[in-house]
């Protein structure tokens, strides 16, 4: 019998046979409401995956069907061989005051008094052109999931669902005396800092602050410790603990990241909750080799669900921080920024579209609204944002969410940009969906979609009212070639490049004012120089080819650029280490490279992929990061590297060993300065160094 034979002949005697007391509509209530937090993994045996999948589904439509009647009707019979079972068709529909939308298979009906509760935005959503449209109601977003999760025979079928954590701000009590505070105490604060010289967090858009591990205000270092965040005081001869924020944490949860400014300190944790799951499943018959839909297997497994909680501290006193509020989102924590005293939140959360009722992500323990999400024509994924504001920090400003698979994210000062790489087209294509965030407030402005990939975080970037993109396209043969596109703020393209530097493709970008830098790389590194200027022309207006490749770009000053990337062997291509580059980018029609460093023995810089481990600073003439070796007499170890550009050479400042760290590449370790003393710092420890003083060492100290 084929699969299809079988799937006919469970279709066609379905509707005759009892339900029996496993699949009861009241057994089904009582364990939706038991495991309403649950993750949900269904398990199905490789020989027969298509068949249990397609029983699965037909048991949902059956308990939606007979959960007013016990069993399903001759005249539904037929809806349900067609997979259009309406609402309509049960006591829950339209006639008694249920949705009339149309229910996807495997979906139970939501009756009035279930229903989720729609909470309008505050202004109504729009569509993302045609690549992202708002969902009418949950019933079409169940349905995206549900056609997205392909069912093939020989293969496991597996799906998540997310969880709700209920998460508890502080009693308004509390809150009140943490918002006095003391004004004596931040003024104290806000003068020991003001005339201080000292380094910030490497930005990919300038205002549009990002979270980091390791942060300085002028005076105070704070520092991640994976449990808590610790609070150095850097005034005196000597470093001191000053304070420690230590939230309250399950035994797999971690401190992230976190974002400083003035009194307020807002911390981002990741958290999981896990629980015991039983999951049912079909059992063919071994003697007729049909599948009865009474008889049903049961799994037992662990389902573990992530969420993001964002804290909001005062910490004018930092020996006392108090906790303003907090605001948790289903997910893992994918990313975040901070405009102005608002801080967008970006999870990333699983979505399974076994369970109706469950399959929406929650935000402050509330199910986001079906307004604010949008759907495109496929997705496993939701990608969800929110907004929160420091002045009330536990709520959201507003939150949305997306049904894909992946996305990247690029911020502007007034505009999120959400990009994914299209693999189905014919040709590869990055497609674009601009979001307008005015106030918090986050709503779609249009979509669109270039030919080719976006290879490094910096090719996308946006400048008075114009989005430039550099990808990497392939030709039918996957011969690479390079494009650049300029839209305008509707995202309508008004110009490009196409045909740059055929077989390479984009390493490194940057943009400055109407110009932009990009190198390519094959064994050897062109640097191209192009003018924006006219939005509608863009012209390439120099090349400078020298070995090894760049795969950061950083402006020193507005006339030079500064590589950081690996040596290579120009013939084989072989890498020879960790390589500094300075570009003479005075005249982009006459590129130069005024100098370059190959750190012997280096093998690797998080430095190359991660630009918030740079510290690169052309007033203060300082360029620091840590580097990983494999000296030629055996060995490895790790340094922090600090380099200044002087008499038009690179010079050595500093060369500190790290600690060892198991399975790290040193990521975590952060260069910063206050005033004229340099700091490196990572989880465990901080040390000081005198710049003045050739970099001698001053002091250290051991984070708890």
């Amino acid at each position: 019998m084929t699969e299809q034979e079988l799937l006919d002949q469970i279709r066609e005697t379905a509707g005759r046979e009892a339900i029996p007391d496993a699949l009861a509509p009241e057994r089904i209530a009582s364990r939706l409401k038991e495991n309403e937090k649950a993750r949900r993994v269904l398990h199905f045996q490789p020989k027969r995956a298509f068949g249990a999948a397609a029983v699965l589904l037909l048991c949902g439509m059956l308990s939606a069907a007979a959960w007013g009647t016990g069993r399903i009707s001759p005249e539904q019979k037929a809806d349900v061989r067609e997979g259009n079972l309406t609402a309509d068709a049960s006591p829950t529909g339209a006639e008694s005051g249920g949705n009339p939308q149309s229910v996807p298979a495997g979906a139970e009906q939501v009756t009035e008094t279930e229903k989720p509760i729609d909470v309008p935005s505050a202004e109504p959503k729009k569509n993302a052109g045609t690549l992202y449209r708002i969902a009418e109601n949950y019933n079409e977003v169940y349905h995206i999931l549900t056609s997205s999760y392909e069912i093939t025979s020989g293969y496991r079928a597996e799906a998540a669902a997310g969880e709700t954590a209920e998460m508890q701000a502080d009693g308004a009590q509390e809150k009140e005396m943490a918002k006095a505070g003391s004004d004596d105490a931040a003024a104290r604060k806000q003068m020991d800092v003001q005339n201080t010289v000292y380094s910030t967090t490497n930005l990919q858009t300038q205002g549009v602050d990002e979270s980091d591990c390791v942060k300085t205000d002028g005076r105070y270092i704070y520092t991640v410790t994976g449990t808590g965040l610790n609070i150095t005081d850097t005034a005196g001869e000597t470093m001191k603990p000053a304070g420690v924020i230590e939230p309250e944490l399950g035994a797999s949860d971690s401190v992230l990241e976190f974002y400083v400014d003035q009194n307020r300190l807002f911390l981002l944790v990741q958290c999981y909750d896990t629980s015991i799951q039983d999951t049912y499943y079909p059992v063919e018959d071994k003697d007729s080799g049909i599948i009865q839909v009474e008889d049903c297997g049961k799994i037992s497994s662990i389902g573990t669900n992530a969420f993001t909680v964002l804290y909001t501290y005062d910490i004018t006193d930092p020996a006392s921080p108090s906790l303003l509020g907090t605001v948790e989102q289903d997910g893992y924590y994918y990313s975040s920024r901070k405009i102005g005293d608002i801080v967008y939140l970006f999870t990333r959360q699983g979505l399974e579209s076994g369970d109706f009722n469950n399959f929406i992500p929650c935000v402050n323990g509330e199910k986001i609204p079906c307004g604010n999400i949008y759907i495109s024509d496929e997705g496993r994924e939701g990608f969800l944002i929110s907004s929160v504001s420091g002045n009330e920090p536990d709520k959201t400003v507003d939150q949305v969410m997306l049904v894909h698979n992946f996305v990247n994210v690029y911020v502007a000062e007034d505009a999120v940009y959400l990009y994914h790489t299209d693999v189905r087209s014919a040709d590869l294509l990055t497609q674009i969906a601009k979001f307008s965030i005015e106030d918090g407030i986050i709503n779609a402005v249009n979509a669109a979609s270039v030919k080719g990939e976006i290879y490094d975080t910096f090719a996308i970037n946006a400048y008075r009212d114009t989005l430039r993109v550099l990808t990497t396209f392939y030709d039918r043969q996957g011969n690479p070639e390079n494009r650049l596109y300029l839209l305008d703020n509707e995202l309508v393209l008004t110009g490009s490049l196409e045909g740059i530097a055929r077989g390479e493709r984009i390493y490194a970008a940057r943009y400055f004012g109407n110009t932009a830098y990009f190198v390519t790389y094959k064994n050897t590194d062109p640097l191209f120089a192009a003018d924006l200027t006219d939005t509608a022309n863009p012209v390439l207006l120099g090349e400078l080819k020298i070995s090894g490749f760049s795969e950061y770009l950083h402006f020193w000053g507005e006339d030079r650029l500064l590589g950081i990337g690996c040596e290579t062997d120009p013939d084989s291509g072989e890498q020879k280490g960790v390589k500094l580059v300075l570009f003479d980018i005075s005249d982009p029609t006459d590129l130069k490279a005024v100098d370059s460093l190959v750190l012997e023995g280096s093998t690797y810089s998080p430095a190359l992929y991660d630009y918030q481990c740079v510290l690169a600073d052309p007033i203060q003439n300082l360029i620091g990061f840590a580097a990983e070796y494999r000296p030629h007499d055996g060995g490895s170890y790790a340094a922090y590297e600090v380099y200044s550009f002087t008499d038009g050479r690179f010079v050595p400042r500093l060369s500190e060993k790290l600690p060892e760290q198991q399975n790290c590449s040193y990521d975590s370790v952060r260069g910063i300065y206050i005033g004229d003393t340099f700091f490196i710092a990572d989880p465990t420890q901080i040390t000081s160094f005198r710049m003045k003083e050739g970099f001698a060492q001053s002091g250290h100290l051991d984070l708890k």
